[in-house]
């Protein structure tokens, strides 16, 4: 098997240089950890979300430079009863009165450049750039509760929060709010511009006829969409991490990196919650062998009566509700492992590895999973309808989950031994408040108080600069 042979000598590769060696990440893996792939299959164990497809205008208009918003919101209505009765400022001397400025001769060679300019339609708002994607995205988010988080395919806006009408937060209330946050982040420039960056050709999954031809018309080379999700403020302390290699959950990390006192007690829960969402929904089911997955796990709400006090795992565990699963991310360099390092991750030994892909085909709205792996690896159960989930989602409820108690064949496995790390109370990195969250992504605030000053703010801003730069200089030489 010459495929598996080449996935065994990368994952075996030892570190050259002192850098670290990746087994090559296809095109084909950056789009299974697209939202819109994965979440149908795992909607049931999903915040309730809507997947709206972007068309070619609405992705210019994200890249423009510029915000216009929408003007058919009450807040920015041009009313003009009221500009009828304000009181205008009017210049005392006519314009007509007012003599031309003077023009210079070398201005004659610009006349055709300002005659272009001025000849350049006006923008049109969104509401009517493109008025059915607006109104789709304001009908999502008023079926969604009247507040919505956004995302696109892989990343969320959360480094333009400080933009936001609603302080220091991804919600939305209306389309404006999520124009808003699309242009001022970079995260969602790097999901249009950079997604595949240092992947390799792929060579597996064959694709539809019908999904290469609407890829073929983006010239991203994927089908870009907007992800809305019913907006709730998560507690940080209980989002993790987790890393999945060759099938096998293998470590789980705290997200937020702040020391809490109480995820000590439970450990155990985390685990065995985290692993029950794995298990059951995602080992056999997700097309790759190793990729990250990142879970949110709220606290019960009532206790279930099939939880017993046999053990101390138990006990913890209904302290907590099912793990709910947040996002799915590629096993690449660019995830971030917090309190792991890749080194490690990629080192680990996995005791029974399970090497392959899974393969979907649907047919009457009954979708069969099959596995291909490798005679190395442990036997798995294929076609198990139990370990899909179904099309159809309940409006009615703000989040749903697949309650059913689904087993598998693997339960009798030997388990492998997770690692949890949190941040304790000695670790530096709980008080690391040097730096704001994202500063990379933000800009001097005398730099954006010069922008928003207009021309003449940026050009007072480059001359005082240029004297700040002069005069280090010179006291640098003498």
């Amino acid at each position: 098997m010459p495929a598996l042979d080449g996935i065994l000598e990368a994952a075996n590769a030892p570190q050259q240089d002192g850098q670290i060696t990746f087994p090559p990440v296809t095109r084909d893996h950056i789009l299974h950890c697209s939202y819109d792939y994965w979440f149908p299959k795992y909607r049931a164990s999903c915040i309730r979300s809507r997947v709206i497809p972007l068309s070619r205008e609405f992705i210019s208009y994200i890249r423009e430079d510029g915000i216009i918003l929408a003007d058919d919101e009450p807040g920015n209505e041009n009313d003009s009863d009221d500009d009828d009765d304000d009181d205008d400022w009017e210049p005392t001397v006519p314009s007509s009165e007012i003599p031309a400025p003077p023009r210079n001769p070398g201005d004659a060679d610009n006349d055709s450049d300002s005659d272009d300019e001025d000849s350049t339609p006006a923008k049109l708002p969104p509401n009517k750039r493109f008025p059915d994607l607006h109104n789709a995205i304001n009908a999502a988010i008023k079926a969604l509760g009247g507040a919505a988080a956004p995302k696109l395919n892989w990343s969320s806006p959360k480094d333009a929060t400080w933009i936001s009408r609603h302080p220091n937060t991804v919600q939305c209330t209306s389309a404006n709010d999520v124009y808003i946050l699309l242009k001022s982040s970079s995260f969602i420039s790097h999901d249009l511009d950079h997604a595949f960056d240092d992947c390799v050709p792929s060579t597996t999954t064959p694709q539809s006829p019908s999904s290469m031809a609407a890829q073929a018309q983006q010239p991203q080379g994927f089908t870009p969409v907007l992800v809305l999700r019913s907006f709730f403020s998560p507690l940080p302390s209980l989002e993790f991490r987790c890393f999945v290699k060759d099938r096998n959950l293998i470590a789980i990390t705290q997200r937020d990196l702040n020391y809490y006192a109480f995820l000590r007690s439970l450990r155990p829960a985390i685990i065995a919650r985290c692993r029950e969402l794995f298990n059951t929904k995602l080992k056999y089911t997700f097309p790759d062998s190793s990729f990250v997955f990142d879970v949110y796990i709220p606290e019960a709400a009532y206790r279930s009566d099939s939880e017993s006090d046999d053990d101390e795992t138990s006990e913890a565990r209904s302290r907590l509700a099912r793990a709910r699963l947040i996002d799915i991310n590629p096993w690449a360099p660019r995830t971030d492992t917090i309190l792991f390092g890749w080194e490690e991750l990629l080192e680990a030994e996995v005791k029974m590895p399970v090497l392959g892909t899974a393969e979907s085909t649907s047919e009457k709205k009954e979708e069969t999973v099959r596995l291909r792996f490798s005679a190395t690896g442990a036997a798995a159960a294929g076609g198990d309808d139990n370990l899909t989930e179904p099309e159809e989602e309940d409006d009615n409820e703000e989040n749903n989950f697949d309650d059913d108690e689904t087993t598998t064949d693997d339960e009798h496995e030997e388990e492998y031994e997770v690692e949890l790390r949190l941040v304790e109370q000695d670790d530096p990195a709980a008080y690391n408040f040097s730096s704001p969250q994202y500063s990379a992504h933000k800009m001097p605030k005398d730099v954006v108080d010069a922008s928003m000053a207009g021309e003449g703010g940026v050009r007072e801003f480059a001359r005082e600069w240029q004297r700040l730069q002069e005069q280090r200089g010179g006291a640098s030489s003498s």
